[in-house]
């Protein structure tokens, strides 16, 4: 029981709400063994009336840590209420992401049991592929503020000002209940053995390695990077779970369409053929390309009062998302290509069938 009160008093010097809670319940339940119902009673009514967990954003609004010499704000507080994200992952990320809310919504379970683990997950991958999304997803799921700093702005042409943002966003993060999130992480977690970084800079990666451990485990910590080979090795071992975040495949990638597309009417949705054409073609774009795509077709769409897209809007849609100045000549090869029939070239450019014909016959010699 003395350490039990030993660690509620450990939360409150260092404002770990998490920590008095967990063992304050624990207490409570000892007491209750021991037959003092009345005090484990108001122990627990103390803790129900102040545990709700939105709180946690009101507690992540005060007293935002800021840069000394720009006086800007080095962080962003989004609540866990802000948005609603859909995500698509293959079945590994899944379950790796799954583990880690697990991880966060069994805190006090695990802490009780006397198990120390860092809520932790390194994302690393291609730009586009949803590394931010899983980050808004985990707040969403676990009811936690999600703490956003952008590192690429936190480096000060002051070196030693990049120590001392860094230590403040730790100290900020570890003491309320959130999720710290780190994206563009290789702006400060570059190996210290590249021979082109100054001896400052190398330093500034010791203090985020100190400022990673000093971190408490009731904070869970998720960082981002596109370029994972710039990683410092001593930084991949301060993470729990190291996720990385490809391309789609094939399933995905058609789940994702069909996802995007909710609320129009898409005959083609139908069409196997066409939707698994459709899925080749954008095969090489990223979750956040193929969303934008999508978008402006949506956005179109509303502007021209309908809700239906077609199999040729899609089409037409991939090839001005290109952005490529090509001739009338490319984009009949293009649309012919890619299932679009010549009747239907025909109307999407208010020319004949003939003049169609005689492109892609030329085209053929």
């Amino acid at each position: 029981m003395s350490t039990d009160i030993l660690r509620i008093i450990e939360g409150g010097l260092f404002n770990d709400k998490r920590k008095i809670i967990n063992y304050s319940t624990r207490l409570a339940e000892r007491l209750r063994l021991e037959g003092d119902t009345q005090l484990a009673d108001c122990i627990l009514e103390q803790i129900n009336a102040n545990s709700n967990k939105s709180t946690a954003t009101a507690d992540a609004m005060r007293m935002i840590p800021m840069d000394a010499d720009s006086k800007l704000q080095i962080v962003e507080v989004i609540p866990e209420t802000t948005t609603r994200t859909k995500i698509v992952l293959s079945d590994m990320v899944k379950q790796q992401i799954d583990d880690l809310i697990n991880l966060v919504n069994h805190h006090e379970e695990i802490e009780r049991a006397g198990i120390e683990i860092k809520n932790s997950l390194l994302l690393y991958g291609p730009p586009g592929c949803g590394k931010t999304s899983i980050a808004h997803y985990i707040s969403e799921q676990t009811g936690l503020p999600l703490v956003v700093a952008k590192l690429d702005g936190i480096v000060s042409s002051l070196l030693g000002s990049t120590a001392k943002n860094l230590r403040k966003i730790f100290s900020y993060a570890g003491g309320i209940p959130c999720i710290l999130f780190l994206d563009e992480f290789d702006a400060i977690a570059k190996a210290r053995d590249d021979s082109h970084e100054l001896g400052e800079l190398k330093r500034v990666i010791n203090s985020l390695l100190q400022n990673i451990d000093s971190l408490p485990s009731s904070t869970v910590l998720i960082a981002a990077t596109n370029h994972p080979q710039l990683l410092d090795k001593a930084v991949w071992r301060r993470f729990t779970i190291k996720s990385e975040v490809n391309l789609p495949d094939e399933n995905n990638r058609i789940t994702l369409i069909k996802l995007l597309l909710e609320g129009f009417n898409c005959s083609f949705l139908e069409d196997a053929n066409r939707l698994n054409a459709f899925s080749s073609l954008v095969s090489s774009m990223s979750p956040s390309d193929i969303s934008t795509l999508l978008t402006r077709l949506k956005v179109n769409c509303i502007i021209n009062g309908s809700k239906d897209i077609s199999y040729e809007n899609l089409i037409q849609a991939v090839f001005d998302y290109q952005g490529k100045d090509e001739t009338m000549e490319q984009r009949i090869v293009f649309y012919n290509a890619n299932g679009v029939t010549q009747a239907s070239i025909s109307k999407m450019l208010n020319i004949s069938v003939r003049q169609v014909r005689n492109v892609l016959s030329d085209n053929h010699k």
